[in-house]
């Protein structure tokens, strides 16, 4: 046995000074078509034809260069191969019909290779050889099924084996170039041949003949042609019954089957309007099996882009980085200062600012960097002249923070959101974007904060002033009952009425500081209430039974504005849906397939459909909202 596989190995060799290929399946083949390129992505069908078994076409085992300069590809195999041109190939059945095969073996030997005919490409030409005693060429390589099926019927069983000679003859027949293979079907040893399995690996090494063998029967086991069918980059396939018989067909016919996928790279900008050369490289265990090259010419102009590029100076990249991080640390230390380098005294003094004559005691923050901040924030207000409004709106917030705090908190926030998104983003489009979004957010938030909070504000209303009733009829004086109401009360409506309280124990009237606490918290019905108590203390009458009645009329419009909003909620709801989807939709494509959306926003008529979208957009929007509002 070593002898004859060193004379298989010299060979070999001899067959590779010879002039054969040396991949490990010298009948693969690589072929490249429907090459183009659309928006910057090159896109291609690779056909591979006499794969070697086990290997498929996937991102492991392709690999595209263009110029010699590495490109990362994208490989989806496909159903069926990509029309292109195939090349010749032949195949050449070497049946086994010597007496051993008499009978059942040879009826299932000839239905398994005629469907393994019917199994192979139309353009595979099929020979038959047949050996007994002796090779006999049944029928040269065709592409002629019925002749095939013919050549099969008509072959009998009788004598021994003489298995190399037939395989050396079918050899003789795979004559010219293109993908060339031999399939062995016997159910036992060679017998009678002249010629030796080392004169026959020589011959199928220096023909660049690929040999498959199929073992039938228990004792069809032959370790000269498993060394054959090694080294020829063919296999040896068991079958014991004819189920197995027709299986191990399908499966050498699976080899010869061209494979294909459509492949799509992104490439380098520089080769925009360029001629260049593509490279397809397909590799099995770290060695290339097969290889194909094709010219291919890439459109001109933009956006051929395989990477951010950016064309700004490097100094303003440097001063971009340097800002950015000086705003994350800025915003990091106003966030740490607001959360807990407050003091308990600075907190009181903040909630005494507003309801004193006397100006703002000055309380000295410890870090000079967030004074001085905060001292550039305030001076950025007072120049605008919007104290008193961002004061009201922290305060129907619920925010307790200086107009100054929390306009740096903001641009803190502003900063971080431009940080992100610049990580996403091309830099400068995600850092101005992140600012702008940032600083949007964090108004959202407070509009947010202070409509919720005048909601829970209305709704616990009613139940307080109850409260406020039956501390009245208990011979309670009415800021003594709002005192209890402070007490005794919920958070929402507890927390207003107590500022109201400690305005009046500051000199200021009750009923001014109640009118106060409904501007803050947009509450009508307080508003109406402080008018109805006004209106008491002039006219007379019991200030109890007026709260009662004022009790009464805000829990009938709360159970009519509950009720007009259940009835509205699938109109609201259907508003929503139909204001997001388009805005989903459209971020969807953008992160999946942002090939399909790049017109939109790179050519004139794109940029012209998305601007009026947008209009449209938000003309439907309002007109949607305007519709489902209901005023109660």
């Amino acid at each position: 046995m070593r002898r004859r596989r060193w004379a298989l190995v010299v060979g070999l060799l001899a067959g590779a000074l010879a002039g054969a290929p040396a991949a490990a399946d010298p009948g693969t083949r690589l072929s490249v078509s429907d090459v183009r390129t659309v928006d910057g992505r090159l896109t291609f069908a690779v056909t591979a034809y006499g794969l070697p078994a086990g290997t498929v076409l996937d991102g492991g085992s392709l690999r595209v260069d263009v110029d010699g300069e590495p490109l990362r590809a994208m490989v989806v195999p496909a159903p069926q191969p990509s029309p292109t041109v195939a090349p010749d190939r032949s195949v050449v059945l070497v049946l086994d019909t010597s007496g051993s095969m008499e009978g059942a073996r040879l009826t299932a030997a000839k239905a398994a290779a005629t469907g393994y005919a019917d199994a192979l490409p139309a353009d595979v030409r099929l020979g038959l050889v047949s050996v007994s005693d002796k090779p006999t060429t049944v029928l040269a390589p065709t592409a002629d099924r019925g002749a095939f099926r013919a050549a099969v019927a008509a072959v009998r069983a009788h004598g021994g084996t003489a298995l190399y000679d037939g395989v050396q003859q079918a050899a003789d027949l795979l004559t010219g170039s293109g993908e060339r293979r031999i399939v062995v079907l016997s159910d036992g040893t060679d017998t009678s041949s002249t010629a030796t399995p080392d004169a026959v690996g020589s011959r199928l090494a220096a023909a660049a003949i690929t040999l498959d063998g199929i073992a039938y029967g228990p004792d069809a086991r032959s370790p000269a042609m498993n060394d054959l069918a090694a080294g020829t980059g063919g296999r040896v396939v068991a079958a014991g019954d004819a189920a197995a018989l027709r299986a191990a067909f399908a499966d050498i016919a699976a080899a010869i089957r061209p494979a294909s996928a459509a492949v799509t790279v992104t490439v380098p900008a520089r080769l925009a309007g360029a001629d260049a050369s593509l490279h397809v490289a397909l590799t099995a265990d770290g060695a290339t099996v097969a290889a194909a090259d094709t010219p291919v010419r890439f459109a001109p102009g933009p956006p051929l882009v395989a990477a951010p590029a950016t064309d700004s100076p490097r100094w303003l990249l440097y001063l971009a980085v340097g800002g950015i991080g000086l705003a994350v640390l800025l915003a990091a230390a106003v966030v740490m200062y607001l959360l807990v380098g407050r003091s308990p005294v600075r907190n009181r003094l903040r909630q005494l600012e507003g309801f004193g004559s006397a100006p703002a005691v000055a309380v000295r923050d410890e870090n000079p960097v967030l004074r001085a901040a905060l001292e550039v924030s305030e001076q950025a207000i007072a120049r605008r002249g919007n104290l008193a409004r961002i004061e009201a709106d922290l305060d129907r917030a619920g925010l307790d923070l200086r107009p100054a705090e929390w306009i740096l908190l903001r641009a803190g926030v502003a900063a971080i959101g431009g940080v992100l998104l610049a990580l996403l983003l091309p830099w400068l489009l995600g850092l101005l974007l992140g600012v702008v979004v940032g600083w949007l957010a964090t108004g959202v938030y407070r509009r947010l904060r202070a409509s919720r909070r005048a909601s829970r504000f209305n709704e616990e209303l009613p139940d307080a002033l109850q409260l406020v009733v039956s501390a009245l009829r208990s011979g309670f004086s009415f800021p003594q009952a709002i005192g209890a109401l402070v007490s005794e009360g919920d958070e929402a409506v507890a927390g207003e009425f107590g500022r109201a309280l400690a305005e009046t124990r500051l000199g200021g009237d009750l009923e001014d500081a109640l009118l106060r606490t409904a501007e803050r918290t947009a509450s009508a019905d307080l508003a109406w209430l402080v008018m109805a108590i006004r209106v008491q203390r002039e006219v007379g009458g019991t200030l109890s039974e007026v709260l009662e009645t004022a009790v009464e009329t805000m829990r009938e419009r709360g159970r009519l504005r509950r009720h007009v909003r259940a009835l509205s909620a699938e109109g609201r709801l259907s508003a929503w849906v139909l204001i997001a989807m388009p805005v989903l939709l459209a971020a969807f494509m953008f992160t999946t397939r942002r090939e399909y959306l790049r017109p939109l926003y790179t050519t004139p008529i794109g940029l012209t459909m998305l601007f009026v979208a947008v209009v449209m957009m938000a003309l439907g929007t309002f007109w949607i909202t305007r519709v489902v509002k209901v005023e109660v």
